[in-house]
């Protein structure tokens, strides 16, 4: 069965090996507040929809956003205030987690298609140069019937309790 977080989790285990930032690929809850951990990728669900496949039985293609954002920083150099360094390492770094995605056999095992990647570049200068990188990249995998089934369960018809301390061999029976 394939669910969003399934996707994330594959997301994941693709972009986590990406050399420059190994050791430093995030989940959210686990996102790091020092500035000088760079370069750090962060990744995340970012949205989930479900289109109907019609009436009747319940089937939808889902589509989830799984946003994966690369940060990096570099020194501000008098001669270069724009600092292009931080620009090509940004490149480097989409380039980077695009072929880990796209390359990931499993994560493709389990979705339809890869509908569509998205990415945007941002930057601030101060005494260092920091640059980011979110790319939103929209899986669609099928969901069925199967997937919303009530789970498996045993039922209770009663419950046993010894209770130790009420004495030697005293117990109790419920029944339903």
């Amino acid at each position: 069965m394939t669910t969003s977080e399934r996707v994330l989790d594959l997301v994941y285990d693709a972009v986590v090996v990406i050399g420059e930032a190994k050791g430093r690929v995030f989940r959210p809850g686990k996102l790091p507040t020092q500035q000088d951990a760079y370069p750090q990728i962060k990744v995340q669900l970012a949205g989930e929809s479900r289109q109907s496949l019609g009436r009747g039985s319940v089937q939808f293609t889902t589509t989830a956003t799984i946003r994966v954002t690369a940060e990096v920083s570099a020194p501000v150099k008098a001669a270069d205030p724009q600092s292009s360094e931080v620009e090509l390492q940004l490149w480097a770094m989409k380039r980077q987690i695009e072929l880990a995605v796209i390359g990931s056999y499993p994560l493709f095992r389990e979705i339809q298609q890869l509908a569509s990647v998205q990415a945007q570049l941002a930057y601030d200068a101060q005494a260092t140069m920091l640059g980011g990188v979110q790319i939103d990249l929209a899986f669609e995998f099928y969901e069925g019937p199967e997937d919303f089934a009530p789970l498996d369960a045993v039922e209770l018809v009663g419950v046993d309790a010894h209770l130790p301390a009420a004495g030697p061999g005293f117990s109790a029976r419920l029944g339903f």
